[in-house]
């Protein structure tokens, strides 16, 4: 069980979270991770976002670096589910979010005032 090959890796996600095109960051949002796979769905955590709209790095598991170094290697990411909820907008769901080892991916979420609600 030492193949370098099998060993787990970490790569970081940060969500920002934004409306008016990105323009304009969204505090207080509710930002859940998931697993990626039908067996490992459940939230992983679960996040607010900061005044700049973002959330801090989280840690998620990941294949090992060196599964990208060969052709006929494994996939060399992880997927995750990624859902924002903020009150007065439409909630987003991402799927399949890649995720990298040793790197920090953002995924931007922007968010569009959901009509039914009052502001």
């Amino acid at each position: 069980m030492n193949d370098p090959a099998m060993t787990p890796s970490t790569g970081f996600l940060v969500v920002k979270v934004s409306t008016a095109q990105g323009a304009i960051p969204l505090e207080n949002a509710t930002v859940n991770i998931r697993g990626g796979s039908a067996e490992d769905s459940g939230i992983l955590y679960s996040l607010r976002t900061d005044r700049d709209g973002k959330t801090s790095p989280v840690a998620l598991a990941t294949p090992s670096l060196s599964q990208s170094e060969t052709p006929q290697g494994d996939t060399p990411y992880s997927v995750y589910h990624v859902d924002v909820f903020l009150d007065g907008y439409q909630p987003l769901f991402f799927h399949n979010v890649p995720i990298f080892p040793s790197i920090i991916s953002v995924q931007p979420a922007i968010m569009i005032p959901d009509p039914a609600s009052p502001l």
